[in-house]
């Protein structure tokens, strides 16, 4: 028997769907969001679920085509910190997204609720307006609750990029907001960003340069120094906005800092341009 596909139903569920997984994602990850970008990214996938249309297509292009919908859609929703936090992004997507895959099969084979459809990886059933917008609100505050539960408060800006200006040069890359990092330069009380080595080549002065001081630290293997400096300017750039700090160190370090190549201490992010 032939099923008949309403095209607002199918958009409309698929955008929910979408804007859930996304929300899911931005909660556990602590990622700083917009919801214009959210929206949008939730758009592109209830737009890529017309694909149900079309006739069936083989597994391998089917995975190809979810893999670039899935990036496209990751990269819409939140701001972009470097292919690392990138895949991190998209690996937290598509645990959201077999966790729903899950859910479904399991309504398919114990529920089987009438007009569900499953074609080239995309999700169909008939739902009225008023269950849909109910499922909406449902679904939102089972998250917050969640969220609540596992105890996950971290800063809304947790990933950010900085800029680095230094003597004419600047370098970008991606940092991580560390409420584990206290550290401040010891005469001046300035707080202290620990940035990976690699991502200040041509830009760290020299030990010899007379503008090196050095910045005790603690960590599990011991004590010790990291030379930092002074740089003309640090530029936060977070989701929402851009911090610019002058009273800022920059302690260089040879060790890897997972996915990104920074570290900041909280309190740049209450610092503004003098």
């Amino acid at each position: 028997m032939k099923q008949t596909i309403y095209i607002d139903v199918l958009v409309g569920i698929n955008l929910f769907i979408n804007y859930f997984l996304l929300l899911a994602v931005s909660k556990f990850l602590s990622l700083p969001v917009k919801r214009s970008r959210m929206v949008a990214a939730a758009a592109l996938g209830a737009a890529a679920s017309l694909s149900i249309l079309l006739p069936e297509t083989n597994l391998f292009l089917s995975l190809a085509f979810k893999l670039a919908v899935s990036g496209l859609i990751v990269l819409f929703a939140y701001p972009y910190y470097g292919i690392k936090q990138f895949l991190r992004e998209l690996a937290a997507f598509y645990i959201m997204s077999f966790a729903f895959a899950g859910f479904m099969l399991a309504l398919w084979y114990f529920i089987a609720p009438q007009g569900l459809i499953i074609k080239n990886s995309v999700v169909y059933f008939n739902v009225s307006p008023l269950l849909l917008i109910i499922l909406t609100i449902v679904c939102y505050f089972i998250i917050r609750l969640i969220h609540r539960i596992t105890g996950r408060q971290a800063p809304e800006d947790l990933f950010c990029r900085i800029q680095i200006d230094f003597n004419g040069k600047s370098v970008s890359c991606a940092a991580k907001v560390d409420t584990g990092n206290t550290l401040t330069e010891p005469f001046s009380n300035a707080p202290v960003a620990v940035v990976c080595e690699d991502c200040l080549d041509g830009i760290a002065p020299q030990h010899e340069s007379g503008k090196i001081r050095l910045v005790p630290f603690q960590a599990v293997s011991g004590e010790g120094l990291l030379p930092a400096f002074k740089p003309d300017k640090l530029t936060v750039m977070t989701g929402r906005e851009k911090i610019e700090v002058h009273e800022v160190y920059i302690a260089v370090t040879k060790s890897k800092l997972g996915a990104f190549s920074a570290l900041l201490n909280p309190d740049l992010l209450q610092k503004t341009s003098a």
